[in-house]
């Protein structure tokens, strides 16, 4: 979850207002702050490379008649190089709380006008309007590929590495681990970082709040929060729905170990309604769906069975049972959480998939159950 303070948890419990707001970043220097934001939309995605998205509108009145509909590379609002680092602002009666949501490259800006009239003889701006669209600061990673065939710098240290390949600021959550051998990266730089991030320390990238390079676990955590409805309850709704679409029953990694001989490791579910097949070997109803994956990081049979081991439950079980979650609006949950969810049939515990926020009361989630 997002820092904040003890506080903001009550009040996002009653009856509150926000709205957006964000600071202007261009080369680590703030040019512009609390610069409000309007049309605001957000989305997180825990499984897409570049996890989170957004657009929004601004609507700017500078104190001097300054035109900031950007013309030139070197305006503001331009996407190349400026940021935008976003603010979720909770206000209930005295309380006013100025939460850190994200930070954000602007990519694209779709529409941008100023309003203009004369005043004592000169044009001044009386207003302008800029659409912009955002994503975290992963997507510039994504666009960057290596000049030539390279492999790591050193092996001593993951974190080191994702820190030399990514240019980011780092924040080291989990442990790290020594890499097993030198390969040669693929082009892609983030395709390079997830999969130093998969195979050594298994976790998946993840953007914090404040813009720092850290890892989610693929293993889930323990809860940070719990919605439920009623009075003082965030829960407005869940729903239900099931698909067999990118559910597997069995992992299979191949690899090639220092002497170049085939190193294979498999895990399958052996029983339940997912099984891979009947204890007389016979097919199964649901059949074999197989999972493959294959990193040069792999180099022995042990490494290749953890793996595949803690593979098979983010794609089997944990896959099968995702549900729409409607509740208040809350800016602390992030894609990855776990969180508790009590309703009238009981307590379930899931792992928050996608987000959709905007200036509403209410967002809207997409929940891995736990099976």
């Amino acid at each position: 979850m997002r820092r904040s303070t003890d506080l903001l948890g009550g009040v996002l419990t009653g009856d509150f207002d926000h709205h957006w707001s964000a600071d202007l970043i261009y080369n680590g220097e703030r040019r512009l702050q609390d610069v409000p934001l309007t049309d605001v939309r957000f989305g997180e995605d825990a499984d897409a490379e570049v996890q989170q998205s957004g657009s929004c509108r601004i609507i700017w009145t500078d104190t001097f008649g300054k035109a900031m509909a950007p013309r030139e590379i070197t305006d503001a609002f331009t996407p190349f190089g400026a940021q935008l680092r976003v603010y979720s602002n909770i206000t209930s009666g005295p309380f006013s709380e100025r939460m850190q949501y994200g930070v954000f490259e602007i990519t694209d800006v779709p529409s941008a006008r100023d309003e203009d009239m004369f005043f004592r003889g000169s044009i001044i701006t009386i207003g302008s309007e800029i659409e912009l669209e955002l994503k975290e600061l992963l997507a510039g990673v994504g666009e960057e590929s290596f000049d030539v065939p390279s492999s790591p710098s050193g092996l001593s240290s993951t974190w080191d590495e994702i820190g030399k390949v990514s240019g980011l600021q780092l924040a080291r959550e989990v442990a790290d681990q020594p890499i097993t051998r030198t390969i040669m990266y693929p082009d892609s730089k983030l395709e390079a970082v997830y999969e130093l991030m998969d195979v050594m320390l298994d976790c998946v990238a993840h953007m914090t709040a404040d813009g720092a390079l850290a890892a989610r676990p693929n293993a889930w955590p323990a809860p940070v929060h719990t919605i439920r409805r009623g009075e003082g309850g965030q829960l407005v709704r869940m729903g239900r729905k099931m698909s067999a679409d990118r559910v597997y029953n069995r992992v299979v990694v191949r690899a090639t170990s220092g002497d170049q001989k085939a190193v294979l490791a498999i895990a399958e579910i052996t029983e339940g309604p997912l099984r891979v097949r009947e204890p007389n070997g016979a097919r199964s109803p649901f059949g074999a769906r197989t999972f493959r994956q294959s990193s040069e990081y792999v180099t022995t049979a042990a490494q290749a069975q953890a793996w595949a081991d803690s593979t098979l439950p983010t794609v089997s079980t944990l896959k099968a049972s995702v549900v729409p979650v409607e509740m208040t609006f809350d800016p602390r949950i992030e894609r990855g959480d776990v969180i508790l969810i009590q309703q009238l049939r009981g307590t379930v515990t899931g792992r928050v998939r996608t987000i959709t926020r905007s200036a509403r009361a209410r967002q809207s989630l997409t929940v891995e159950i736990e099976s």
